[in-house]
């Protein structure tokens, strides 16, 4: 008879258990209520996308930075394959540069090409331009940020 009822007992707080989730999930809209103030901040990256291109005049757009570099390395390596849907820009203000870098393989070696361009979208400078292991590219950028770019160890 114990055996009965304390089996009702357990299969009872069971479904009470189960039933426990549900309400946990009510303050679940509530917390997405709370994020919907957090939202308000994904606008503050396109204010800090501003600051990155320099001053007017000198302006890139990203795919003429990636098509830039690809046909100022192309002759290093004319049969690799470029991925400029991979490709990063960054602009570095202390030396005045865009610092481009386009994942590439050739045979089946993973490299990258990689470009210091300087100037305007109309009239660019190169200030470096080759390529690299991807292991290399951070000793590549901080050549471009110290102003020394090429200068070998």
């Amino acid at each position: 008879m114990r055996v009965r009822s304390s089996l009702v007992i357990l299969s009872a707080l069971v479904l009470l258990a189960g039933c426990a989730p549900e309400p946990a999930s009510s303050p679940s809209p509530s917390e997405s209520n709370t994020s919907s103030p957090t939202a308000a901040p994904t606008p503050s990256p396109s204010p800090s996308e501003t600051p990155d291109p320099p001053v007017t005049g000198t302006e890139f757009t990203t795919s003429v930075l990636v098509e830039l570099c690809t046909e100022k390395t192309r002759s290093l390596a004319p049969n690799a394959t470029y991925y400029a849907d991979m490709a990063t820009t960054e602009w570095l203000a202390s030396s005045a540069l865009w610092f481009v870098v386009i994942p590439k393989t050739l045979d089946g070696a993973d490299s990258v090409a990689v470009c210091g361009i300087g100037g305007t979208q109309e009239a660019p400078v190169f200030a470096l331009e080759g390529e690299s292991l991807p292991g290399g590219v951070a000793d590549i950028r901080e050549e471009l940020l110290t102003g020394a770019p090429g200068s070998e160890s």
